[in-house]
Formats: structure tokens, sequence, C-alpha cells
């Protein structure tokens, strides 16, 4: 806008300037000849004309002027025409040598409700929109104009540079696909900016729904994204203000949206049955009326994502229901658990006059109960009958047991699984280490003679800690007796399950590693072994150990950092995300490290068996009725900016020729006057 304001200054100041010489030529004009006749008559009409020579009566040729100063304004008009033909959109939006295309393939780009050449298309999704609308800014950009696309989602993707021709170009965008997770704005504007380093004549373009993004704001970008935008937001394109944008969204969606969605999976074993389970889910309805839907549950031992789900061998149930508007519960009692692994889709009742689903990406939820395979325990002690019991009470321990002489450590390291077949140990009062790797539980009184003198409780009170700890659920101390307790000295991270009145640690889980866990008890000096609280302590203690701990594995939720824990460090293990192929996974201790935008159900498997599986959860910033139109415009791509410069070249040459013509009929009038 500045260099508009200065143009139009400078086309002022000559306009004025053009003006004031052709009225002072107007006003110096030639007078007519002086001619000495012997005639009395003449004399007098000189003497009547003599007025003429007072300024202010020079003015009596009004059509002379005005024809002077309809020149000026035509010669005028032609000069300012194809300036401001070029000046017509504000400065970021002039044609930039550089431009950033980001274009959005977050999930909600994936909502069908996208139009194509100004007709609705059924079945197109709005990144069809976005892709149809970025190839035509390409397209009517000059050939010197370079660009770089980025695909933004919960990752920013840089998929063609600065020296990509526009047949690469093209190509790139026309191959974009939608992702399941959220959309990561900052990241994308930091990843646009770095890539505009250096150049001063720069714009950032953004095709986006308007979707909230999981983080990020496009405000604080330089420069400061120009927006389309598709989806029920590309009303909004042609507003000249953020208000007024969001006022014509707000309208578009007023009816509310055609989608229906899974927002979250919960699946509970029954404490009598646990081959039974009870499903709670959270559906939600995003039109205004009730909606009849079918609820689908799907389960398998081996399916990751919706297509292997969709098999007719995986389906377990059929449920009618009717969804009010927004968010709702439905429970499903008496599920059968035969199968770790669950799908739940949602949609509408076959029924004439159900929706048309705009959004199904959304349909799907998925649950994983914990792996619950057969676990090799090795017993090292002289002889427990409670404990032995204990171990034995799981219903999926394979006990071995050796005495203490014969315990050699480096015998069962976790590297050497498949030869031995042990998953942990319990060393019961065995002053040893654990295996290399290997996670375990140590029962040990009496410390090694070499390590600190140790400190003692007789006859204490035991009151269990960290009540919300997988290891301490269900456990109560009450009635329970001790005759001599070990007070054990703490290690960073160590997590306290009990302790003696106020502060003394007894029972200790920590991390180094593997797991493992320590108790500072002797089973022969405590009645805790003739107490239901010993096999509860032992079955939690040997299902936290071989990570199992919970009944139900927890979602990670996509486009951002995962960090899952597995129960057994040192291990190569395996990723394999749904429908790819299986690759290293990253590993920090006993943290597999990922992040991934695919929906359904991740696996990580180790070579010793050991196998983790994690269900996803879309971000719920990803509603695709949830849309917001903030920001500036594009409002016109520069294919008609330069037809307008092309027309503005054409008018400008008519008003040059039709000044041509004013000017050659003043000639001729001024030439009638000479010879009057």
């Amino acid at each position: 806008m500045m260099h508009l304001a200065a143009d139009l200054r400078t086309l002022a100041l000559l306009g004025g300037s053009v003006a004031a010489v052709l009225v002072l030529l107007y006003l110096l004009r030639p007078r007519r000849r002086r001619i000495e006749v012997p005639f009395g008559g003449l004399w007098q009409r000189v003497l009547a004309q003599s007025e003429a020579r007072v300024l202010g009566t020079q003015w009596r040729r009004w059509l002379s002027l005005l024809l002077l100063l309809g020149i000026a304004a035509l010669i005028w008009s032609a000069a300012a025409l194809p300036l401001l033909a070029g000046r017509n959109t504000p400065d970021t939006q002039v044609q930039a040598p550089h431009t950033v295309l980001i274009l959005d393939c977050s999930a909600s780009m994936a909502a069908r409700d996208g139009q194509i050449k100004d007709r609705l298309a059924r079945g197109t999704t709005r990144l069809q929109e976005a892709i149809e609308q970025a190839t035509e800014l390409v397209d009517a950009a000059p050939p010197e104009d370079r660009f770089v696309l980025i695909a933004a989602s919960g990752s920013a993707r840089v998929l063609a540079g600065w020296g990509t021709d526009r047949a690469a170009l093209r190509q790139a965008i026309a191959a974009l696909k939608p992702h399941d997770a959220g959309l990561d704005l900052h990241r994308a504007l930091a990843t646009a900016e770095q890539a505009l380093t250096g150049y001063h004549r720069a714009a950032i373009v953004f095709v986006t729904d308007g979707g909230t993004p999981l983080q990020g704001d496009a405000a604080s970008a330089r420069p400061e994204p120009r927006h389309v935008w598709v989806g029920p937001a590309r009303a909004a394109m042609q507003a000249p203000t953020a208000a007024q944008a969001q006022a014509l969204v707000q309208k578009a969606l007023a009816h509310g949206f055609d989608n229906l969605a899974v927002e979250h999976v919960g699946l509970r074993p029954d404490p009598a049955d646990p081959g039974r389970g009870t499903l709670t889910l959270r559906l939600r309805n995003d039109t205004l009326r009730d909606q009849a839907v079918q609820i689908s549950v799907a389960a398998s031992a081996t399916a990751q994502d919706v297509v292997e789900f969709s098999r007719d061998s995986a389906l377990r149930r059929v449920q009618p229901a009717v969804l009010p508007p927004g968010s709702s519960t439905q429970i499903l009692p008496d599920v059968d658990l035969d199968a770790p692994r669950f799908a739940i889709h949602v949609q509408p009742a076959p029924v004439p006059g159900a929706l048309q689903d705009q959004a199904p990406f959304d349909d799907w939820g998925f649950a994983v109960l914990a792996q619950r395979r057969e676990l090799g325990v090795l017993l090292v002690s002289a002889q427990d009958l409670f404990l032995e019991a204990a171990l034995h009470a799981g219903d999926r321990t394979r006990v071995q047991q050796i005495a203490p002489e014969r315990y050699h450590p480096e015998d069962f390291a976790a590297a050497d699984r498949p030869r031995h077949g042990i998953d942990l140990v319990v060393l019961d009062n065995v002053a040893a280490p654990l295996p290399p790797g290997m996670p375990g539980l140590r029962l040990l009184l009496d410390p090694p003679k070499s390590e600190t003198p140790a400190r003692f409780a007789h006859n204490p009170e035991i009151v269990p800690r960290a009540a919300e700890h997988a290891l301490m659920r269900g456990v109560s101390f009450q009635d329970t007796n001790f005759d001599r307790v070990r007070l054990l000295p703490l290690q960073p991270d160590d997590m306290v399950l009990a302790s003696v009145a106020p502060s003394g640690p007894v029972m200790v889980a920590r991390q180094t590693g593997v797991r493992e866990i320590e108790w500072g008890i002797d089973l022969a000096e405590t009645d805790l072994g003739g107490r239901y609280a010993l096999p509860l302590l032992v079955g939690n203690a040997v299902a936290w150990l071989a990570g199992e701990d919970e009944p139900v594995l927890g979602p990670l939720e996509l486009g951002r950092p995962w960090a899952v824990e597995a129960p057994v460090a040192g291990l190569a293990w395996q990723w394999r995300e749904p429908g790819q192929a299986p690759r290293r996974a990253r590993a920090a201790g006993t943290q597999l490290l990922a992040s991934s935008e695919i929906q359904g159900i991740h696996t990580w498997t180790a070579p010793d068996g050991h196998q983790i599986a994690r269900p996803t959860l879309l971000p719920a910033s990803e509603r695709p009725g949830d849309v917001h139109a903030l920001g500036l415009a594009w409002h016109a791509p520069r294919r008609v900016q330069r037809q307008d410069a092309a027309q503005a070249w054409t008018r400008s040459a008519q008003l040059l020729l039709a000044a041509l013509a004013i000017l050659a009929l003043e000639w001729l009038l001024y030439l009638r006057r000479r010879t009057l």
C-alpha cells in the first residue's frame, strides 16, 4: 500500500503540472495580428474590445479551455491505468519471485465436502480442492517465479524446492494424500521461514480448511501467510476482514456438519470372568438432529488397520443405536475377549434418508488388551512354599526353581532368552545381582557384608504408598505382622511402594535400564505369606516386570512424539506401522521412540518374542466441522492480475487516441479563429 500511495502522489503531481501549463498557455496564446488601415470604424471596434486586455475577461472561450483540460485528463489516465493495474492488490500479493506454498494435509482435509471448478462433486475431499487451487496458482505465476512446496500435518515435509521445474512441482502437488495426524502449524511455518532466509521479495501461501492446529499461530510468521481457504471456509476468501470471513464460515456451518465420529474406546475385563469384558464408547454426532447409527465391533489377534479389521472373520458384534447431537456414551457389555485387538466402527444406519457421512476418517476407534502370554519365571530360593504358591497362582507363569548355589547371573542374560526361555527372575534372600538386561524381583533382608551397614525396623507397621501404581493395586497390609524388615537405601528415581511410618522405605520399584523391584523382607519373619496380599503383590509384580501391568493399553496420539516403555532393554526391536513394512525401532534405554501419522494399531517385536501393541487416537483438534477463517486471504490468482494489466494497456491506448482526436479538434478551432 505504501508503493500505491507514492504512485498516486506522483500521478497527481504530474496531472496538476500538465493542467497548470495548459492553462498558462491558454492565457498566453497568440493574439490577433495588428493591421493599420485608414478606416475609423475599425478603431471603434478595437476600442470596444479593449477590455479583453484585463485578465479576468480572458476566460470567455470556455470550450477551448475545457478541451485542453480534457486532453490533460486523458493523457493522465492513459499513464495511470497500467501502473494502477499492477497495484490492485496489497504489496504481499504482488508477484513475489519466491513463494513458499504450504498445503494442509492433516486429517480434516479428508472430509468429503470439497468443491472442484465451482461445482460440488460427491466424494471430493478438501485436499483435492486444495490441490486444484494450488495448481491454478502455480499455473498463473510468471515463468520466472520459484516455489517451495511443503506438505503440513503433524510434520512438515518439503516435497519440492526452489530448483524444481513446474512439471515436477505440479506432479508433487497432485500426489499429496491426507494423513491421520493433526496440523502442527508452528513446525510448518518454521520450515517456511527457513526456506525464505535471504530472500526479500517473498511470500507464504497457506492452502487450508482453517481447522484448529495442534499448536502454532499464523500471525507470528514473517512474512505473514496469505490463506486460500477450502471446504466450508471457501466463502470467506472474498471477505475483506477476518471478522467478516469468520461470519461467513459460521453461516456455512449453521446447519451442522454431516459427520459421525469415534472419540474414545474403553475396554475393561470383567473381574469375575477375565474372558469377558465391557466396551465403553464415546461417540460424536456433529449434526443438529438425532441420528440412527450402526456400531460394529471387530476383534483380531493380528489386525492393525481398517482394511484388516474390515474382514468378515474379525466381526464380533453389530449393534444399532440412536445418537443425539454432540457427544454421548454407549456401553456394550458382555464382549468376548478371545482376541486382544479391537476396532469400533460407527456408520449411519442403512435406512432411507440416512445422512452421508462427510468425514469417514474419524469413524474408527481402536483398543488393545495387554499381551497375555506365558511367562517364564526363574525362582532362585532355598525353599519358600509361600512364595512358590504365590507364583504358581498365576494362570500364565511357568516357574523354574534352582538353588542359590547353582545360580550364575550370566547364564540367564536377556540376550540369551531364546536359549533359556526366562522372562524374569525372583531372588529370594540371595545376595547376588540380577542377570544382565533381565527384570526381576529381589527379596533380601540381610544385604551382603560388603555393602553399607543396613538399617532395620522391628515389629513395624507397614503403610502402602503410591496407591496409583500398578504394583499396589488392591493391596492392603492391615492386620499383617512383621518381626523385622530392612529399610532400603533410595536411589535416584526410585518409586516407594510401601514404607515404615513415617519415612522408611521397605518396598521400592526402580528402572535402571530394566525394571526391578526390591523388598526388604523375609517371608519367614512375617505372616504375609498366609494372607491374600501376597498373591496380589506377586501377581502385580510379575505383570509389571513383564510390561503387562495394564489390562488395557492407553492410546498414542497421532503426530506427537511417542516413548513406549519396553519391559526388556538391549534388544533390537522392530517397529511396524499399520500397512507398512517393519523397520528398526529407535530405542533409548527401555524407551522405544517413535511418531506416526497412520491410524490403527502399532506393534513392536523383539527377537526373543516380546511384542508390544498400542492403539492410536485421532487428535481432538481435527474435528472436520471446527474451522476458522482467520488471517489474510489470497483474494485473486496472479493470472487475473496479468489479464487486468493487459486490459489496462488496451484502454490506455484508446485514451491516447481520444486525446489526439480532441487535440486535432482544438487545432481546427484555432485555425478557424485565426481566419476570422
